[in-house]
């Protein structure tokens, strides 16, 4: 089954930097990974932005952009209609209309759920949502999501 991945947390908890961190291990834990579509220079990939790659046959898009007002639902509706993936990772508020887009999503388009938050912490950042995304990629592995 399809899966959609989402880190919700409120403004400024490290959302999209954790998806960064994601984005970044996941290609350099699969050098042989195809390109499908990037919204930025993977050189330089930087926070909001829309990653879509392939990695042993399956089709994962990274949405880091999940805060209210963006247009979540319609731009994942687009990368589903335009990609078919089988994993979205994708962030969230812990309320309102992103909460609604992802569930909208799941349900439309028969994805399963995953939430997730980030870490919280009053120090070390950066380094915490390094530690995160390290964790989520052991779990999309140890799921077979990859």
């Amino acid at each position: 089954m399809s899966t959609i991945l989402t880190i919700w947390n409120t403004s400024n908890k490290g959302k999209s930097n954790t998806i960064l961190q994601l984005a970044n291990s996941i290609l350099r834990e699969y050098p042989n990974h195809k390109i499908i579509y990037s919204s930025k220079d993977l050189a330089i990939l930087s926070i909001d932005f829309r990653l879509i790659i392939e990695i042993n046959e399956k089709i994962i898009a990274l949405e880091s952009q999940g805060d209210p007002g963006t247009g979540l639902e319609k731009r994942l509706t687009s990368v589903i209609n335009s990609y078919q993936p089988d994993l979205i990772i994708t962030s969230s508020r812990t309320r309102g209309e992103t909460i609604w887009a992802i569930n909208n999503i799941a349900k439309i388009h028969n994805y399963d759920k995953i939430w997730t938050s980030t870490y919280e912490t009053s120090h070390s950042h950066n380094q915490m949502n390094s530690l995160k995304a390290e964790h989520l990629l052991d779990l999309i592995q140890k799921l077979g999501l990859i």
